[in-house]
């Protein structure tokens, strides 16, 4: 049967069921929205096939969702390379060609389809994947919603759990950002600039180590300046947590990479830690974008593991899970 054919079925099913308002689970309710559907007319292969059909949907609209991230990470690249998405992706993948056309505007390039219904923001949005625009002037982009940490609303701009991504990286990288937002990744300095500027945020970080000792770092108020000042960190609010105040002593400097040395060493704190970050004088302090440690490798050494001050303080070692969220002040 053809793709047409089986929806037609499907369509069909469900105007039979709408004449008693069927409650198909998930208190989701079917009104009797097709006027000329009657029981008479209902075929029973189509509703013995409907539970079949729905399941089937359910999980190519999982699959639909899974390829948000990959999308975005497409969209990375192509940046990178100064390609043009709505060329690149203008060919649906198996999925779309099915039961949908992949439009390139809803990739983050702008234009008509980011109308004013564009959230700017997490808040009272769906846990996972949702495309923002926080200023009108803003060309939209994807992030990952968390719904699920001290209330919800939170943008989550890094992070780290497994060692999959590459976080010892260039310039331009850390720029746009990279890795999927379904997994590893940092959400990039242009749009945490954006965010972070549009208005007042709060900072939450969340750090496990090696003994599943779970920690939290929370900031009242966080704002990063944009690549004209080398994305300085501007603002760091009154802290709260049990994990140590540890960005307090990046407060107002630079953000460093490998090939962009801004901080305030004589050293290339950078390459020599072998991770980026708001260096100052030492470089021996936080380290939340170094090495990754795998449970049984050997220990980093040389304060190259993912280091927090206060609570894993280095040399040695590092900790497992770190998280980066971001929310207005407003709703806390």
């Amino acid at each position: 049967m053809s793709q047409m054919l089986q929806l037609d079925a499907l369509v069909m099913a469900m105007a039979c069921l709408s004449t008693t308002q069927t409650d198909l689970g998930g208190g989701l309710m079917v009104p009797p929205s097709l006027e000329n559907a009657s029981s008479s007319s209902c075929p029973v292969s189509a509703l013995s096939g409907l539970t079949t059909r729905m399941q089937s949907l359910t999980r190519e609209i999982t699959s639909v969702k899974e390829q948000i991230g990959s999308l975005q990470e497409q969209l990375v690249d192509l940046r990178r390379t100064g390609s043009s998405p709505a060329v690149a992706l203008s060919t649906p993948t198996a999925i779309g060609s099915r039961f949908l056309d992949i439009d390139p505007q809803l990739l983050g390039g702008g234009g008509a389809g980011a109308g004013p219904t564009t959230p700017t923001n997490c808040v009272k949005q769906q846990h996972g994947v949702v495309r923002i625009r926080v200023r009108s002037n803003v060309e939209p982009f994807f992030v990952f919603c968390d719904q699920k940490v001290r209330g919800g609303g939170w943008t989550v701009v890094l992070n780290r759990y497994n060692g999959t991504e590459d976080f010892n990286r260039k310039w331009a990288d850390y720029k746009i950002g990279f890795g999927l937002l379904n997994t590893e990744f940092f959400i990039g300095l242009d749009k945490l600039h954006q965010i972070t500027s549009s208005d007042n945020y709060e900072l939450l970080v969340q750090l496990q180590n090696r003994r599943q000792d779970l920690r939290h770092a929370l900031y009242d108020h966080f704002s990063i300046g944009s690549e004209s000042e080398q994305y300085r960190l501007n603002v760091l609010g009154e802290y709260q947590g049990d994990a140590g105040d540890a960005l307090r002593e990046h407060t107002g400097k630079k953000f460093s990479t490998q090939d962009r040395d801004n901080d305030e060493s004589e050293q290339n704190c950078a390459a020599l830690q072998s991770a980026a970050f708001w260096y100052a004088g030492s470089c021996n302090l936080s380290n939340p974008f170094g090495l990754y440690q795998r449970r049984f490798d050997r220990d980093f050494e040389d304060f190259k593991g993912i280091l927090w001050h206060g609570f894993l303080d280095g040399p040695k070692g590092s900790l497992q899970i770190i998280r980066m969220l971001i929310r207005p002040r407003a709703i806390s």
